[in-house]
């Protein structure tokens, strides 16, 4: 693990987690959710949350675990409302996601698709950490959180990203 990993427990990281309508945005789906949660030294200590207009139908699969519907994303902001207020809030932090390629083909798709790039922060990713840790029987969010003791709920964005800040302190040396 390289230097600026070790030193990812005295700087300032943000968390961040995406629901979305379904499985791809290379099938057409789209952001629904965003949660980002900036902690610093292992604690929150501020937050970016918004329901998403995805202007099209959020899947009845999807709806099934993230508990968003059509109803409650008809009145949010598009992702391109968003977009300067989600940058301005990452600044230049690094950013932590459990399972990074998932969110970030949504978050690059989603930027790509309001005329936007997304932002070169450095990614670390508690999926792979976990994994590359060969500590837990199963590696979903839930199920490491639970085996060191982080209770939260899950499958909401801002709950997703509270838990993947906090795991992160878990998986460093």
């Amino acid at each position: 693990m390289n230097e600026w990993m070790k030193r990812l427990r005295e700087l300032p990281y943000v968390a961040a987690d995406v629901e979305t309508t379904g499985l791809s945005p290379a099938n057409g789906d789209r952001i629904c959710e965003i949660g980002l949660v900036r902690f610093l030294r292992g604690s929150p200590i501020d937050s970016f949350v918004s329901l998403v207009n995805p202007q099209r139908p959020i899947s009845p699969g999807a709806s099934a675990v993230n508990g968003i519907t059509d109803a409650m994303v008809a009145g949010a902001p598009t992702f391109s409302d968003l977009y300067p207020r989600i940058v301005d809030f990452l600044g230049d932090d690094p950013l932590v996601f459990h399972n990074a390629p998932f969110d970030l083909s949504f978050l690059r798709a989603e930027s790509r698709f309001a005329g936007f790039a997304w932002p070169g922060n450095r990614v670390v990713d508690t999926l792979t950490l976990a994994r590359n840790s060969g500590r837990f029987r199963t590696n979903s969010l839930s199920a490491v959180c639970r085996e060191v003791g982080i209770t939260s709920s899950f499958h909401r964005a801002e709950a997703d990203a509270w838990a993947a800040g906090r795991l992160l302190l878990h998986l460093l040396p």
